[in-house]
């Protein structure tokens, strides 16, 4: 069986950590690429004809292999590479696997300890990455030695995994590999969105939470509640402690350049707030006087104030509407230097302890349903 270990080299430092590693939000090609197969392997600086040559290299193979693949495959794919006629295998899906879905996210250098290997060569990352020097700047001898050990040791840990998997684990694996695939397709193409309307939809939200936060703190208008706060809100509604700090004056500065300034001490005050609602059974929290405050505590809470508590839920509501949706998303596309009005997110295949999916950076799987309207069809 001709088999491929592929591996690519890519610029690691960016203007915000958080785009760090995402290969939509840097639109950089990679500095170089690497392969093994069979005893050999080698690295290559990234050069005009290189999809050409990658691409000869992938069609001649039977398997292409790689460890968190699908990065590799993004980036590939971005500069024109195609994977379509070539089946794939995603080591650390193997990984995933053979460890009964325990170990998240395992990495090369923990595969190669785990199977008896070499570890990979740690001078790039010790003497450049930590220090803060990019790729194309480390001396290209000492990356291509990095890049193709990477390489050799990727498809190292392909045949030392294979034992270790039953047939019926095999057959897993690859599905898992084609759907890689699919996924890396679905993450390319991104969700269109109207950034206008979020805009929009935060604007006019804020200006509901600020009445709905008006509305609650005039209960006790002389008292700063924080309702983001569990012990406010606890003792807002189960009865307790505020405090609030003031500043009192003390005297004046009697020398330095504040001379003859007034002077002033913090000073704690504490406003005892009457019970509105008797807490759920079960509710205390480890921290002595304080009950649950979260949804599922609020719904079960009755009473003449009853009212407050659909003010709560409703407020709770738009703050994660705004927070996490109509400002959040609009945000992130900003941090992740995504093009405007496109989001990338993520899905892991290696993180749920049930083996399913998941979505992260934005969750895609957990949208509010009063978003449909911010999400824009291509195909209309």
């Amino acid at each position: 069986m001709n088999i491929l270990a592929l591996d690519t080299e890519c610029h690691i430092f960016s203007k915000t950590e958080k785009w760090k590693g995402n290969p939509y939000g840097d639109p950089r090609p990679p500095v170089c690429w690497s392969e093994a197969r069979g005893n050999t392997c080698g690295a290559w600086r990234w050069y005009e004809h290189a999809v050409k040559t990658i691409q000869d290299e992938i069609d001649v193979s039977d398997l292409v292999v790689g460890f968190n693949l699908k990065y590799d495959v993004s980036i590939l794919k971005r500069e024109g590479v195609d994977f379509s006629k070539v089946p794939v295998w995603d080591c650390q899906l193997a990984e995933f696997v053979i460890s009964r879905q325990l170990n998240r996210f395992p990495s090369l250098n923990d595969s190669l300890i785990k199977y008896g290997l070499p570890t990979k060569l740690d001078v790039v990352k010790t003497e450049y990455w930590e220090k803060g020097i990019d790729n194309d700047e480390v001396p290209w001898e000492l990356l291509k030695e990095y890049a193709a050990d990477d390489a050799a040791k990727t498809l190292a840990v392909y045949h030392a995994q294979l034992p270790h998997l039953t047939p019926k684990q095999i057959k897993l694996v690859k599905l898992m590999s084609q759907d890689l695939l699919v996924l890396q397709e679905m993450e390319s193409n991104g969700l269109v969105y109207d950034e206008a309307l979020c805009k929009q939809k935060e604007q006019e939200l804020s200006d509901e939470i600020s009445k709905i936060t008006a509305k609650l703190a005039a209960t006790y208008p002389d008292i700063p509640i924080n309702f983001n706060s569990t012990d406010d809100l606890s003792a807002f509604l189960y009865g307790g402690i505020i405090e609030e700090i003031q500043k009192e004056h003390i005297g004046f500065f009697k020398s330095g350049i504040k001379k003859g300034e007034p002077k002033y001490q913090n000073v704690v005050i504490q406003h005892q707030l009457p019970r509105l609602f008797e807490p759920v059974k079960g509710s205390e929290l480890k921290k002595q006087g304080l009950f649950e405050t979260n949804e599922g505590a609020l719904k079960k809470l009755t009473g003449k104030y009853k009212p407050i508590v659909e003010d709560l839920l409703r407020l709770s509501k738009l703050e994660k509407l705004v927070g996490t949706y109509y400002r959040g998303l609009p945000q992130l596309n900003k941090d992740m230097h995504w093009p405007a009005g496109r989001l990338h997110g993520q899905f892991n295949q290696t993180l749920a302890i049930s083996g399913r999916l998941s979505s992260s950076k934005p969750n895609q799987q957990n949208f509010a349903s009063e978003l449909q309207d911010v999400f824009i069809s291509e195909y209309q």
